[in-house]
């Protein structure tokens, strides 16, 4: 069959040279050289689906901010990883969208997408992903379509396309996070991740083991809210990339500036105003009508610089934002790679009434506090902001100096305890008046092992039968010791068994109970375990005593008030004997979340057990001792002890004062500060909410 014959009885075919030079034609026509934000621009469309205020073309003008950290992971960019410390709502998951796109279309490659948990790893398929491979048309055709019943088609979790795979994992189960090789790693709400997963460590870290062979060839995307002070790995990546901010030109006098919280003002009605911001160079109002302008001309800059260089003004006159303007990896930028901060402010929907509303809410509750700190803020939230500054306290008791060794004359009542630890005894002895003031009055540090030689308990019984000066000249011994028994806890078990004042303690994390609890016998034992007699163990309730603590020390820097008293509830320290290291054993614990902890938990059904209501608890603080924490809460529980069993009232406080001074009490003894109503005692404790309400102003 000749050539001819051919095109006669197949004429609907295309000529052959025809098919060949219109295939060279398609293969020498050039490459597309897109950023990842120009390629959105141009081919990304928004599903109806996905829930966004802009269905339809993707445009990255409507978030102008995203432009800068998305373009960051094209293939050619210098920069290794991005990390964005964002508030909700403002675009991390649509980074990720956008990325995703651009590597089906442009750069085929490996990707591995991590959630936080299973049911998120679902719903951002289901709601973000899929939809968004579905509306594109230039990556629907590319992508392989799911299909059950092929073993070759995508899944739910596995979106397979020429050249690549993309895998959605759960940051909750090291199953996913292991046997492959990944080129771009894209992790979303990283604070959400575990410490730990099934025993093999951090599933950031697993899962930055699969780019190993790629090299610097690969890239990394992790967007989140921040979680707690002092554990939130989002924060520690933003801090030690280049911290970059958003700044925006005021619309008055054109500086350059972050919007800051600071700069935040609540409605004006005198002046007509809503809630704005104020421009910190020209104090210029800016509403919700200039945002739209405002990001437009928007930039990013980057404000860590090295030592010795000079630091990044707040803000920045038009003419000096070149000097400052950096790009990502190059430049003064060049040895840290870019890591941005955005807060709600910036959201181009939301209204700054609104988060002002939300500012107000939270005020008091430190459930809705937590909220607006990590969501609205993008901050690290402090649990019940309780992280006293130590120097303040420090430079406070200087201001209130008084003597140690004697009892100050608005106290009545003396009180010591001991904590024992592997290197020695530390102990002091605390005085106690009304309106819950007490005084530090005398401490010391008994060296020596206290498990295996007798002299740290010599010096500590030595201790304990001294006697101390009042205003008039009159000594007074102390009425009640106790010595902590978490430690070589049969040797204090001896000790106190022959001391009726001196009481053997057990510190528990109980919450809304007596300060000091019913005691219970525990047995004294030999070396062959043998019982020899039995001695009584308190309880002691630290969780609600800490709290007070912190207060006292919150009132303490606080001060007295334009009359001259002091609120309820003060810690006194004699500056003679609490020196700064005292002072910062002191404030070495703070409250944390538990709701944070569980989803640090390397038990999945654990975390799905523990009570949503759980309660904060309190934890040291890595690196600071707590020990002469310990003793003041201590002695506070059996000064309450002593209150109660007493029933001390103010006339029974008198009397008291006038037995241990010769003196009558002064008069204005039992007001207190009328301007600090927050410490109202009430059974012994002082809740949360109000100890946030006051450590927060």
């Amino acid at each position: 069959m000749s050539y001819h014959d051919t095109r006669d009885l197949f004429p609907e075919l295309p000529l052959g040279e025809m098919v060949l030079f219109s295939g060279l034609v398609e293969a020498t026509r050039p490459v597309e050289d897109l950023t990842i934000s120009e390629w959105a621009d141009r081919y990304r469309i928004v599903s109806s689906e996905s829930g966004s205020p802009w269905p339809g073309q993707f445009k990255t003008d409507r978030v102008p901010y995203l432009r800068e950290p998305q373009d960051c992971l094209h293939p050619d960019h210098p920069a290794r990883r991005v990390a964005a410390r964002w508030a909700a709502q403002l675009g991390k998951s649509t980074a990720i969208e956008n990325w995703f796109c651009f590597i089906v279309d442009q750069a085929p490659g490996s990707m591995m997408i991590t959630l936080p948990t299973l049911e998120e790893a679902t719903k951002f398929n289901r709601i973000k992903l899929q939809p968004t491979i579905d509306a594109t048309p230039r990556v629907a055709h590319k992508v392989v379509p799911v299909n059950s019943r092929d073993e070759q088609s995508s899944t739910t979790f596995y979106k397979r396309f020429a050249g690549g795979f993309a895998q959605i994992v759960n940051a909750g189960s090291s199953k996913g996070l292991q046997m492959v090789s990944i080129k771009y790693l894209a992790m979303d709400e990283v604070t959400g991740y575990p410490k730990d997963v099934d025993g093999r460590g951090s599933p950031r870290d697993q899962a930055r083991a699969r780019q190993k062979m790629f090299g610097d060839l690969a890239k990394e995307w992790q967007g989140s809210t921040p979680g707690v002070v002092g554990e939130c790995s989002i924060t520690a990546d933003f801090e030690a990339g280049d911290q970059r901010y958003l700044y925006v030109p005021c619309p008055h006098c054109g500086c350059y500036h972050a919007l800051e919280f600071e700069q935040f003002r609540p409605a004006d009605h005198e002046q007509n105003l809503p809630v704005h911001f104020r421009c910190p160079s020209c104090d210029g109002v800016i509403v919700d009508g200039h945002k739209t302008g405002l990001l437009a001309e928007s930039h990013w800059i980057a404000r860590r610089v090295r030592d010795g260089e000079a630091k990044v003004p707040t803000v920045i006159e038009p003419e000096d934002l070149m000097k400052w303007k950096c790009p990502p990896c190059e430049g003064r930028c060049r040895d840290w790679q870019p890591s941005y901060h955005l807060w709600a402010a910036y959201a181009p929907k939301e209204k700054f009434a609104e988060i002002w509303r939300r500012w107000e809410e939270a005020q008091g509750d430190t459930t809705k506090m937590r909220v607006f700190s990590q969501q609205d803020l993008a901050e690290p939230y402090e649990p019940g902001s309780t992280e006293l500054d130590h120097e303040k306290i420090v430079e406070a008791a200087r201001l209130d100096a008084f003597p140690s060794l004697v009892i100050p004359r608005e106290a009545a009542l003396l009180v010591s305890a001991a904590d024992i630890q592997t290197y020695g005894i530390k102990w002091a002895c605390l005085a106690i008046g009304p309106n819950n003031q007490r005084w530090v009055i005398d401490r010391e540090v008994f060296e020596g092992p206290p498990d295996k030689v007798d002299d740290p308990w010599i010096a500590l019984s030595d201790a304990l039968g001294r006697r101390y000066s009042g205003a008039g000249g009159l000594e007074r011994p102390i009425d009640l010791s106790g010595v902590d028994s978490g430690y070589s806890t049969q040797r204090v078990y001896r000790f106190c068994a022959g001391r009726p004042n001196v009481y053997a303690l057990d510190g528990r994390q109980k919450q809304a109970v007596a300060w000091l609890g019913t005691p219970t016998n525990q047995a004294i034992l030999d070396e062959y375990k043998r019982k020899l007699a039995s001695v009584q163990l308190y309880p002691v309730n630290e969780y609600d005593i800490k709290t007070e603590v912190m207060a006292g020390l919150a009132n303490l820097i606080d001060g007295k008030d334009a009359g001259g008293r002091w609120p309820r509830n003060v810690l006194h320290l004699c500056p003679e004997i609490c020196d700064e290291r005292f002072v910062q054993e002191l404030t070495a614990e703070r409250l944390v979340d538990p709701e944070e902890e569980l989803r640090n938990a390397v038990n999945r059904r654990a975390r799905n057990l523990i009570s949503p209501k759980a309660k904060r608890e309190w934890k040291k603080i890595g690196g600071r001792k707590n020990d002469w924490f310990d003793v003041i809460v201590y002695s506070l529980a059996l000064g309450w002890y002593l209150e109660t069993k007493r029933r001390l009232n103010n006339d029974r406080w008198a009397e008291l004062l006038l037995d241990v001074h010769g003196q009558p009490a002064p008069d204005d003894l039992f007001s207190v500060a009328e301007n600090d109503p927050f410490f109202k005692k009430s059974q012994g404790t002082v809740s949360l909410a109000e100890l946030s309400k006051k450590l927060n102003g």
